[in-house]
C-alpha cells in the first residue's frame, strides 16, 4: 500500500478541524460558574484541565476606573458544616484576611459583608458584580466587586474592588463525616486591586 493510500485512511479516521475545535470548545463551556454568591463551587465541581485555561474569560477591568492600590491578601475563607437536601455541605460564612504591600505591615483588614477596614479608619462594604472561575485548580473564583466607602481615608473615594491571582481557599466536595455546625477555615492567597 503506497504513502498516499495510507494518508487518505488516515485522514478518514481522523475528525475534521472543525469538528475537533467543536469539542474543545464545549468541553471549555462545560467548566463555566452559574452560582453568584462569593461562596466557591465544590472542589470535586472545579476541576479545569488545560482546555479550561483555554477558554478562561478573564475579569474585566473596571471602565472608566483608576486602579489606585493593589494588595497582597492571605488569609482564611470560613465555613460551616450545614444539612442540605443533597447532604451535609461546606457553606460560606465569610473570608477573614489581611492584605499588605509586598512585605510591608498590614493595611486591611477583609471580613464579613466583604468588608475592608483600613489602618486608618476608612472602609468599604462589598457587593458581587461579576466573577470568573480562577484559571488553577481549587482556587477561589475572581471577584468583582462594587464598594460603598465610609469614613475619610486612602479607601475614600473607592468604587470597585477586583479579586485575582486566587491560591486555595476551597472546601472540600462535602462534610458528610463531620458533625452538622462544625467549622472549617481553608488557607488562601490572592490579589487585591481598588478602583476609583
Amino acid at each position: 500500500m503506497g504513502f498516499r493510500s495510507l494518508l487518505a485512511i488516515s485522514n478518514r479516521r481522523r475528525p475534521s478541524a472543525l469538528a475537533w475545535l467543536a469539542a474543545v470548545f464545549l468541553a471549555g463551556c462545560a467548566q463555566a460558574p452559574t452560582a453568584t454568591s462569593d461562596a466557591p463551587a465544590p472542589a470535586s465541581a472545579a476541576a479545569p484541565g488545560p482546555i479550561y485555561s483555554l477558554f478562561h474569560r478573564a475579569l474585566a477591568e473596571p471602565e472608566g476606573k483608576t486602579a489606585v492600590l493593589r494588595l497582597h491578601g492571605q488569609g482564611a475563607q470560613i465555613f460551616r458544616c450545614e444539612a442540605q437536601a443533597a447532604g451535609r455541605r461546606w457553606v460560606y460564612r465569610l473570608p477573614e484576611a489581611e492584605l499588605s504591600d509586598g512585605d510591608g505591615p498590614v493595611v486591611v483588614r477583609h471580613g464579613a459583608n466583604l468588608s475592608f477596614e483600613h489602618v486608618d479608619g476608612s472602609r468599604l462594604i462589598g457587593e458581587i458584580v461579576d466573577h470568573v472561575p480562577a484559571p488553577v485548580d481549587n482556587a477561589l473564583p475572581w471577584l468583582l466587586l462594587n464598594t460603598r466607602s465610609y469614613g475619610k481615608g486612602t479607601l475614600a473615594g473607592i468604587t470597585q474592588v477586583q479579586r485575582i491571582d486566587t491560591v486555595g481557599g476551597m472546601p472540600p466536595a462535602d462534610c458528610a463525616s463531620t458533625p452538622p455546625g462544625q467549622i472549617l477555615r481553608v488557607p488562601f492567597t490572592a490579589d487585591f486591586v481598588f478602583y476609583r
